[in-house]
């Protein structure tokens, strides 16, 4: 009998002993450029415990999340023959200097990856890897061109921070003041002064009224942490795309022609902030550079690789072991072995949908799903479709008629809560309930009066949905600035609506989001 695994599944049985029973780690000081050092973790394969001689290829992990934070991941890789380097980013952690999110990032990772290199345990070829603000640096680094940068394993990273996370459509997101609180309450300062730290852990304990505060009285919380206090000024100082946003760490691709012609694997998923930049990252390079780029994109949030994200399950096949994807990606460029699971297609996707719609364990929904490969982003056979919004909350192929527009009455004090998507918990049921921030009821939120909501009939046959989402809308108000939000949803029988996809806009950059422009009550205008 023949068995044929899918290309992303990786199998654990029959699985190979890695070939260093241990690993060793030490801690060293890694000076920068400008004297500046580094606390630098690093794992060696080992037997029983003492580093093996010669040399090895080596990963670099740079964050400012705790280098401890990798402790398996080292060790994982060391045991399969690599050093792997963790580095704690400047002015955190154990590290010197000072900390200001994604700035120092190119240079620090230029010299974390030179250093590496250099070190009597290394072949001189460095990979880099990591997720999220890992990946950013990454992307950071490689625009400094590193000469013994080989590999790339970047996992969720965007493109463009301002749109993807400060300021998506315009509005300023959350999400922010809660990773520089977060970034606060772990910083050296905070460390040096019990009583800031203590005040910090109150807050995060309950951030929800924190974060209802007007931002003027939120910034109250980082009186005692100037540098965290300047990044949170900073951010409401600089709502439009300004050149502090376009700066090489937070605007990967205004720089893709700088960065370093490597191997590079991409991985997020359609619920990921970043997943959009992923694409973009993706695309840009795949086109301007030589040497392959691949991507994988999963039914899953910020974190990736999991069979469920939010209420819903999309099934095993979902699952990706990100360890053992990123062992067959160094492999390959650093050790000259063959790929067995990174698949030969430059494109792995996840098609979510076609699942039964039973509840599984913990009462998920099952939407299925299954893993498809193309040549490139979006797939070549893809082809537009145009649905438009017809009166009385109709969706379909063929345009309106002239009629009267629709309309509803929005209070900025009682807003549509955020329900699964990008920012609110991955694939959810367009359902409020008390344990969702805003929610004040357990109504569906169609019934809210300040949403309007356009249908297809049922469908009489599958339809795909693969690409780029795009509404476009024509709308009038009697303010001069506002925010409109549009949902892609796919509605089952049994009326469980299954959020896929979102996005906002302030009308003020309706037409780029360096200049705002307020609207003229009752003129009409085109948003996207």
């Amino acid at each position: 009998m023949t068995i044929t695994l899918p290309a992303l599944l990786v199998a654990t049985l029959g699985a190979a002993q890695p070939p260093f029973d241990s690993h060793a780690v030490s801690t060293v000081m890694v000076a920068m450029r400008d004297g500046v050092r580094l606390a630098t973790d690093v794992y060696r394969p080992a037997h029983a415990g003492q580093p093996a001689g010669g040399k090895f290829p080596a990963l670099v992990y740079r964050t400012p999340y705790d280098k401890s934070g990798q402790s398996k991941d080292g060790a994982f890789f060391a045991q399969r023959g690599y050093v792997v380097v963790v580095q704690d980013c400047r002015g955190r952690f154990a590290s010197e200097g000072d900390f200001y999110a994604f700035i120092n990032e190119g240079q620090d990772g230029y010299d974390a990856i030179e250093w590496v290199a250099a070190q009597p345990w290394s072949d001189g070829k460095v990979g880099t890897i990591g997720g999220s603000y890992l990946a950013w640096d990454q992307y950071h680094a490689a625009m400094y061109r590193p000469p013994h940068l080989a590999a790339m394993f970047a996992l969720v990273g965007g493109a463009n921070f301002y749109q993807e996370y400060a300021y998506p459509g315009g509005a300023p997101n959350l999400g922010w003041p809660m990773w520089l609180l977060n970034s606060a309450a772990t910083s050296q300062q905070a460390a040096r002064d019990p009583a800031a730290a203590a005040a910090l852990q109150e807050i995060r304990k309950k951030v929800a009224p924190w974060l209802a505060l007007h931002p003027r009285q939120r910034q109250e919380a980082f009186r005692l942490l100037p540098a965290h206090l300047k990044m949170y000024q900073d951010f409401y100082d600089h709502p439009v795309f300004d050149a502090s946003w376009r700066q090489r760490g937070f605007y990967t691709a205004g720089y893709h022609r700088e960065m370093k012609d490597v191997p590079i694997l991409f991985m997020s998923g359609w619920y990921d902030y970043f997943g959009e930049g992923v694409l973009d990252n993706f695309m840009a390079l795949a086109r301007i550079q030589k040497t392959p780029k691949k991507l994988v994109m999963g039914p899953w949030p910020h974190g990736v690789g999991a069979s469920e994200c939010g209420d819903v399950s999309f099934g095993a096949a979902a699952a990706v072991n990100q360890r053992e994807l990123a062992l067959d990606w160094f492999d390959h460029w650093l050790k000259g072995q063959p790929l067995r699971l990174v698949s030969p297609e430059p494109v792995r996707i996840f098609r979510m949908g076609g699942g039964d719609g039973s509840r599984g364990q913990g009462g998920r929904f099952h939407h299925g799903g299954e893993w498809r490969s193309s040549a490139a982003w979006p797939p070549p056979e893809t082809r537009p479709s145009n649905y438009y919004l017809h009166p009385g909350g109709t969706l379909s192929a063929s345009p309106p008629p002239r009629a009267k527009p629709s309309s509803f009455v929005f209070d900025p004090d009682n807003p549509v809560p955020t329900i699964g998507g990008r920012y609110g918990g991955c694939a959810q049921n367009q359902v409020c309930s008390p344990k969702i921030t805003g929610c004040a009821d357990s109504s569906p939120l169609t019934e809210r009066p300040d949403v309007l909501s356009f249908s297809t009939a049922p469908l009489e046959r599958p339809l795909e949905v693969t690409g780029k989402i795009r509404a476009t809308l024509w709308i009038s108000s009697d303010a001069p600035d506002t925010d409109y939000t549009a949902k892609l949803v796919d509605v089952h029988p049994d009326g469980y609506a299954l959020i896929l996809t979102d996005r906002q806009i302030r009308t003020r950059y309706r037409n780029g989001f360096e200049k705002p422009e307020l609207m003229k009550p009752g003129r009409v205008y085109k948003v996207v």
